[in-house]
């Protein structure tokens, strides 16, 4: 226990800063594919998590790049950098065009209809053919894919984005357009979107569709093709348009890809639900403040009546909740990717605070006794019918690594804790193994996994008896004990505070 005291905003765990992590270079697997429906032979690139191995069973959601040539490397570093904090790893699938004598030919595949001033266009039905029966079979036979997709399409690329979207709604799951030629013959998409968007099930899809400030969006027909989707996209319909200034047509897929992946799994928390307490009593009337740890709690609802949370609860404003007289509190934080969906829930008990007593007789404040006892336990043995092997005095310069084991052992914290305000106190217990918390003789707490367990208690000005039965297992011991007073900082139990038989 002999660790820095780090302050908290409230809440009982002590955060460790971590820094980010350096992006490697991009390893990118060189592959080809024969189509039977385009009668060519087609080169595709791919980029693995670093993570990724044949041995290892997680599967992972695909991005789909069109235009590869110009694209893989950048989409690859830009996703990589996402997935330090807003997403999670995903396989890059990109597709770089065909060239036939030495003309490119995107314009084939990437166009809905074929116009006089481009006699070769009008590729579009055939291309989302190949991907669907063709290159997608064969990505989710090569790797683990959880068959969750992504598409980025620029310029042509997001005009075969959306027509994608029309025709094949379900092929992905998330369709991010940068600056796309919405004014391809004669703006034949937006009178198409105009007609069909109402009609299809675009439940928990996500469209992001950017341009350029000004004259640019006119000239694009974003601004058309967003006031058709306003008016007549279908509930569950995730769709945003971002307007940048500043950029170029070819700059945008830095923009599109950061902002567009972000909103892709808008409610993705790479930290996890945290909370705290996960439970214990409040006094009726008497609200408490609860904060959830973490920058991006973006879609977190909850219902106080049993139900599981949707998107039509409470949603979470900030990172604090006000909680008066609940006894159950459901927590879920909802994502627009299916499947990254995280819930908690909190118990709570309305009672009195614990009454509080005085200073015992002989004991003084800088920390507590302990017992110490050796055994080949599968959790907490009874204390009562054991002889601890050794005691003694547990304050600022006792450290569980110098104790006779390093594993197989237990120990018995106890002692007295000061409160010096009456108010809401929330407890928790952070270790390697399993351990239990007693307040007054009144078990509050018991962890019997790596993490954090939480506790509220109201309690009044005075003293109270503490106890804190450890195990340890497994050799790397580990144990915190903390709390957090309802309008100040927490953390590690002062030493001040703890009160024992020093002699």
């Amino acid at each position: 226990m002999k660790k820095p005291i780090i302050l908290l905003s409230v809440l009982l765990i002590c955060l460790t800063s971590s820094a980010l992590a350096q992006l490697k270079p991009l390893n990118i697997i060189r592959d080809s594919i024969y189509s039977n429906i385009l009668k060519e032979k087609r080169s595709i690139e791919i980029v693995l998590p670093e993570a990724y191995s044949d041995t290892a069973a997680a599967k992972y959601d695909a991005i789909y790049i069109t235009d590869g040539e110009w694209n893989t490397q950048m989409v690859g570093n830009i996703e990589r950098f996402l997935e330090i904090q807003f997403i999670p790893a995903n396989i890059m699938v990109s597709l770089p065009n065909t060239m036939l004598q030495g003309q490119n030919m995107r314009g084939r595949d990437l166009t809905p209809t074929r116009t006089d001033y481009d006699p070769q266009s009008g590729g579009a039905a055939r291309y989302i053919a190949f991907i669907k029966t063709e290159l997608m079979p064969y990505i989710n036979k090569k790797y683990r894919t959880t068959g969750m997709n992504t598409y980025y399409g620029g310029s042509l690329g997001g005009l075969f984005g959306m027509y994608t979207l029309i025709k094949e709604p379900r092929l992905f799951q998330s369709y991010l357009l940068a600056d796309p030629s919405f004014w391809w013959d004669k703006d034949y998409l937006p009178r198409l979107v105009r007609d069909s968007i109402g009609k299809i099930d675009l439940n928990n899809t996500t469209l992001l569709i950017t341009g350029r400030e000004g004259e640019s969006a006119k000239e694009q027909r974003v601004n058309i093709m967003d006031s058709i989707i306003q008016k007549a996209a279908p509930v569950g319909f995730h769709h945003k348009l971002m307007l940048y200034n500043d950029e170029t047509h070819n700059s945008m897929i830095f923009r599109t890809m950061y902002d567009g992946l972000k909103l892709t799994y808008h409610g993705y928390s790479k930290e996890g639900l945290s909370f705290y307490p996960a439970g214990g009593v409040l006094m009726k009337d008497k609200p408490f403040k609860m904060r959830f740890q973490g920058d991006f709690v973006k879609e977190l609802h909850y219902t106080t009546d049993g139900s599981v949370p949707t998107m039509a609860s409470p949603k979470m404003d900030g990172n604090d909740l006000t909680l008066n007289n609940i006894t159950q509190l459901n927590l879920k934080e909802l994502t627009y990717r299916p499947g990254y969906e995280q819930q908690g829930s909190a118990n709570f008990t309305i009672g009195n605070a614990l009454p509080a007593g005085t200073q015992l007789k002989n004991f003084t404040s800088g920390g507590w006794n302990y017992a110490y006892y050796e055994g080949n336990w599968n959790t907490l043995p009874d204390f009562k019918k054991l002889k601890p092997l050794k005691k003694g005095w547990a304050g600022k310069d006792f450290d569980l690594t110098k104790l006779p084991k390093q594993q197989n052992f237990a120990c018995v914290f106890s002692g007295q804790l000061e409160i010096t305000q009456a108010g809401y106190y929330i407890f928790g217990l952070r270790g390697d193994c399993e351990s239990r918390m007693y307040i007054n003789n009144q078990l509050i707490l018991t962890q019997q996994t790596a993490g954090i367990k939480s506790y509220l208690l109201p309690l009044q000005k005075g003293f109270y008896s503490m106890k804190v039965e450890y195990l340890e297992k497994h050799g790397k011991p580990s144990l915190d004990i903390l709390y957090a007073p309802e309008n100040g900082n927490g953390g590690i139990i002062p030493m001040e505070l703890r009160y024992g038989d020093a002699k």
